[in-house]
């Protein structure tokens, strides 16, 4: 059983975000012999989860402007479409306290398994898991909601922060430390600070780590060593579709030389735990 932890789909009025995702990593990063993905409609990338054997996939929301927002995503997550999809609300917004106010909005839908943040946008501009944010952290550890941190150098350097530093994963250690009920996921798996990231989690088993696309970005390797050694109950897969096809990450991961009982940790059962799925023994 597989479980992907972070994908965007052509949800109803996202199929513009869906369509602009579809080069964007290919665009930017110059990767080689990555090709825009087959699909275009839901009913087409519910095919390739058929494909690839993935039962569950979570949508991770943007914020509140329309073409991307939490009420359109609801509203898919209302309907029979979205047996197979997981959203978790998304607070891309400037301001702690607007991203407090959606989340106690979402939350109340019951529609929600977790909360999504991309760091880079909160001002003011403060190290990852600043006091600051603490009001954000209170509010997903009140409804009991994981939060995912997107934590990367391309948001650093090309994003809105222009810091590169930001993405350092070790500046979660507070947070973590201060809500040890809240369990905190680092989207992008914080590359390149890959053993920051694993050094962090070492310590802290509320922090999990997402490397999504970057498992086959130099020193990926190092997520799935970690996972084999001492995190296996702390990685994710997450696919990052449609930025990269399924192929891109999948093909690496399902070949890697698994420890017993690691790969299904990896695949399912860790991301089970955190969304409230059945994990199947």
């Amino acid at each position: 059983m597989i479980i992907d932890f972070r994908m965007k789909a052509p949800i109803p009025k996202w199929e513009k975000l869906f369509a602009d995702g579809k080069d964007v990593v290919r665009d930017s990063s110059k990767l080689r012999n990555v090709v825009s993905v087959p699909s275009n409609t839901l009913d087409e990338v519910i095919g390739e989860l058929d494909l690839h054997g993935i039962d569950y996939a979570v949508i991770m929301g943007r914020g509140n402007e329309l073409g991307s927002s939490n009420e359109e995503l609801a509203d898919f997550l209302r309907s029979p479409l979205s047996t197979r999809f997981i959203g978790f609300i998304g607070v891309d917004t400037p301001y702690v306290d607007e991203a407090v106010r959606t989340i106690e909005t979402y939350a109340a839908t019951g529609l929600f398994r977790g909360v999504a943040l991309n760091a880079s946008v909160l001002l003011p501009h403060l190290p990852v898991g600043d006091p600051a944010w603490d009001p954000i952290f209170i509010a997903c550890a009140k409804h009991k909601l994981p939060l995912a941190l997107t934590l990367s150098v391309y948001l650093g350097v090309t994003g809105p922060r222009q810091n590169y530093d930001f993405a350092r994963p070790s500046q979660l250690v507070r947070a973590a430390q201060a809500f040890p009920d809240l369990n905190f996921i680092i989207n992008h798996g914080a590359w390149p600070f890959v053993n920051e990231a694993i050094g962090t989690a070492s310590y802290l088993c509320n922090i999990y780590i997402l490397p999504d696309l970057f498992v086959r970005f130099p020193d990926g390797e190092k997520y799935l060593e970690a996972a084999n050694f001492h995190l296996s109950n702390q990685i994710l897969y997450g696919s990052n579709y449609p930025n990269v096809p399924y192929e891109f990450t999948l093909d690496k991961v399902k070949n890697w030389n698994w420890d017993e009982g690691v790969q299904q940790k990896f695949f399912y059962e860790n991301a089970a735990k955190l969304l409230g799925l059945p994990v199947h023994e």
